[in-house]
């Protein structure tokens, strides 16, 4: 595993062009998006789905910083 997750701030601009891992910065959820660029008469919409990665949520799931938000989590 060891993917990279990179934070994003509110507001900020993301290049969704490809694939993308995303992860919860509390829980260590992640999910997998897809986009996909639909051209019709009425203008271009961007759809997204979006899956569950039990594999890298498991895996980002043992990092410290995370394993210490669950536990605060689950206290409230």
């Amino acid at each position: 595993m060891g993917n990279v997750y990179q934070q994003r701030y509110d507001g900020e601009w993301v290049d969704v062009t490809d694939e993308r891992l995303v992860a919860c910065c509390d829980c260590g959820l992640v999910h997998r998006h897809e986009h996909i660029i639909i051209t019709g008469n009425d203008g271009d919409r961007i759809l997204r789905r979006s899956f569950r990665d039990n594999l890298n949520t498991a895996h980002r799931r043992k990092v410290n910083e995370v394993k210490a938000s669950i536990k605060r989590l689950k206290k409230k």
